[in-house]
């Protein structure tokens, strides 16, 4: 089996990220999760820093107990520039196989650097959506909680994540 690189912004990580990830998983010995917009943060679109997404994914990981399976780096933004945005992505990353996305900015970026590139199933995307998430957090809707993977409520918990989401959100109203 070949290693598999999956790439997100994790804004917050979602059971939708977890599902693709276990998926993954299933079909691979190793995955490596690829930090994207890591440069990002305090943003209404990414309100979480690089560290703290790196903590989610962690947490995540060892209460599912895959720990040991996967491996995470961080890939900063380069505003649209493909070439530059592929050479971070192997210049940050362990190596990889095959790339699995669904955004045809990235696919493009892989194709250009002749990575082979496949899609992820999408589960339930209509209930596991960060822009969703984030939206329920700035609201005080504490339904997000239930969408949020497993082991993230700490991690958010800790960093006080729904004030931050909200105070974010008011600077744009």
């Amino acid at each position: 089996m070949a290693r598999a690189l999956f790439i997100g912004r994790f804004q917050p990580l979602h059971r939708g990220h977890e599902e693709v990830i276990k998926w993954l998983l299933g079909r691979h010995e190793e995955l490596v999760v690829a930090i994207g917009s890591a440069n990002e943060s305090f943003t209404p679109k990414n309100p979480f820093t690089v560290g703290e997404r790196i903590e989610m994914l962690i947490s995540m990981l060892k209460e599912l107990n895959l720990i040991s399976k996967v491996m995470y780096c961080a890939v900063p933004d380069t505003k649209g520039d493909s070439a530059l945005w592929y050479a971070y992505v192997h210049g940050q990353c362990p190596s990889f196989d095959v790339a699995y996305t669904n955004d045809e900015f990235t696919r493009l970026c892989f194709e250009y650097g002749n990575v082979k590139v496949l899609n992820t199933p999408f589960f339930n995307r209509e209930t596991y959506s960060g822009t969703r998430i984030r939206e329920l957090m700035a609201t005080g809707d504490k339904s997000w909680r239930d969408l949020v993977a497993t082991g993230v409520l700490p991690v958010l918990g800790r960093i006080n994540a729904e004030d931050r989401v909200r105070r974010l959100m008011q600077k744009q109203i």
